[in-house]
């Protein structure tokens, strides 16, 4: 007969294994289906399903030891999607009509002759109503994320993982089929460059940067005979990830993959210190880093012969041309201008495209328009004021908060600490792109950042774990409980 301690460790167990296939399930669906920040995306209509019935499962499995464990990040989840859902709330005509930024609405109701109907905060309540749905995705990656074990989320890294480099193949293929249209997921790039599995090559760059912490801790936790085989893989592999991301010609790309080298310094120092033994190699894997320099070698000249076929090497050269470049420093100064005149509670949630239509300089008109302000912090205050910059500063607070408490805690050789760190960086990355660009806007890194607050909490929520086990543990000897006579101890 089991003892009672681990019936209920198998139990819980089990129950983990739901979430744990969904959060899977999910992580391999964004990355294949969810690479473009656009609403009309066929595969958007498996995704989205999928995403729902993960939240279903996580859900079902949400406790309220689930809630104390993992607060901040649920909460804040909870927060930006109440928000979404606010902006979506019909309201009488009398109060939205008094809402700051609504006067052209009302003007378009005066010349069409009609009633003033009840109307949203959001001034194009359609995309609103798309960005709801959109943040369901990552909502249930964190949902479920929480309730894996330390082994499962070591397994979510090389999920992770694998939709990196199955993303930095198809790059590879792209480029050696000569940018064949066939082989991009949502069409044709503009320009000659890669973008994998997205449809963007900057998110594309930005996977790729994102993947060097989890190459990091992958090989900071090889140990035993095996463990050349790992380290000299993951360094092989890691500067493959850096060679992708400089052919798609990112800027950005470029100069964060040195912050992400240096960061995931973090990663590696957490590792666990081994004892001071004599380690045996196998002759027969004497050969390994030899053959890994090789291929390291056929990469680099691999690296060179697609820079001869795309304009990613010159875009890197050059100081900034294109349509982007060239106003995207004029666009932040137009949201600027007039974002205030709609706070406090911003022009609405997804109203960025019609909302600049209306404040566009002439300078800028053309038959193309601007779906991203290319700042993301920027375009989320103008479309939910007030309160999303709030949110916005409650998250880089608790992100900088909780890394301090990673960092400190660094000597300790936890793979949760280590999972934290990498999660920090990962954030980071994702945290600095979308300055200039919005690459949290897709599914597959939306989903990737949601799962990294998830790592950055995993040492909190065992500490608390760890604490209440042994307040049980103590009650149980003082009373003389069901623990007292030893078998719970297994």
């Amino acid at each position: 007969m089991k003892p009672a301690g681990d019936i209920r460790a198998l139990g819980a167990e089990q129950r983990s294994n739901a979430p744990f296939a969904a959060v899977c399930a999910l992580l391999i669906a964004v990355f294949v289906l969810g690479g473009s920040s656009k609403d009309y995306v066929p595969g958007l209509l498996l995704l989205r399903p999928l995403a729902v019935v993960a939240l279903a499962i996580g859900l079902y499995h949400f406790t309220r030891d689930d809630w104390a464990r993992f607060k901040f990040p649920v909460g804040f989840m909870a927060a930006t999607l109440g928000l979404v859902m606010l902006h979506l709330v019909p309201l009488p005509p009398f109060l939205w009509m008094a809402l700051p930024g609504r006067e052209l609405a009302i003007a378009a109701g005066e010349a069409a002759g009609i009633e003033q109907p009840w109307r949203p905060i959001a001034l194009v309540p359609y995309r609103g109503w798309n960005a709801f749905y959109a943040m369901l995705v990552p909502v249930a990656a964190l949902i479920c994320a929480l309730h894996c074990t330390r082994e499962q989320h070591r397994l979510l890294v090389k999920i992770v993982l694998g939709g990196v480099l199955l993303s930095a193949l198809w790059g590879v293929i792209q480029s050696v089929s000569g940018y064949s249209t066939s082989t991009f997921f949502y069409g044709a790039p503009r320009v000659n460059v890669p973008n994998g599995l997205f449809a963007n090559r900057n998110h594309m760059a930005a996977l790729m940067v994102s993947s060097l912490p989890l190459f990091t801790l992958i090989a900071s936790r090889a140990k035993g005979p095996r463990a050349t085989i790992v380290k000299t893989a993951c360094a092989a592999l890691a500067a493959f990830a850096i060679m992708m991301a400089l052919i798609t010609g990112s800027r950005t790309g470029m100069a964060l993959s040195f912050v992400s080298l240096a960061a995931s310094w973090l990663v590696w120092n957490a590792r666990p210190r081994q004892a001071s033994a004599v380690r045996r190699t196998s002759r027969r894997q004497v050969w390994v880093p030899y053959a890994f320099g090789a291929f390291g070698v056929a990469m680099l000249g691999g690296f060179a012969l697609m820079l001869t076929q795309t304009t990613g090497f010159d875009r890197l050269l050059s100081a900034g041309s294109g349509e982007v470049e060239e106003f995207r420093f004029t666009v932040w100064r137009t949201i600027v201008d007039f974002a205030p005149a709609y706070l406090p509670f911003g022009s609405g949630i997804g109203s960025f495209i019609e909302i600049f239509k209306v404040h566009e300089p002439s300078t800028m008109l053309a038959q193309s328009y601007w779906n991203h302000a290319h700042n993301d912090w920027l375009e989320w205050a103008m479309e939910g004021g007030i309160p999303a910059i709030v949110l916005m500063l409650v998250a880089v607070v608790g992100w900088f908060g909780r890394t301090i408490a990673l960092v400190k805690n660094s000597h300790t050789g936890r793979i949760d600490i280590q999972l934290g760190l990498a999660g920090a960086v990962i954030l980071f990355i994702l945290g600095a792109w979308s300055l200039v660009d919005y690459p949290m806007r897709t599914p597959a890194l939306a989903s990737l950042a949601a799962v990294c607050a998830v790592w950055m909490t995993l040492a909190k929520a065992a500490e608390r774990v760890t604490r209440s086990f042994s307040e049980t543990r103590t009650g149980d000897k003082g009373t003389g409980g069901p623990q007292s006579d030893g078998r719970a101890a297994g």
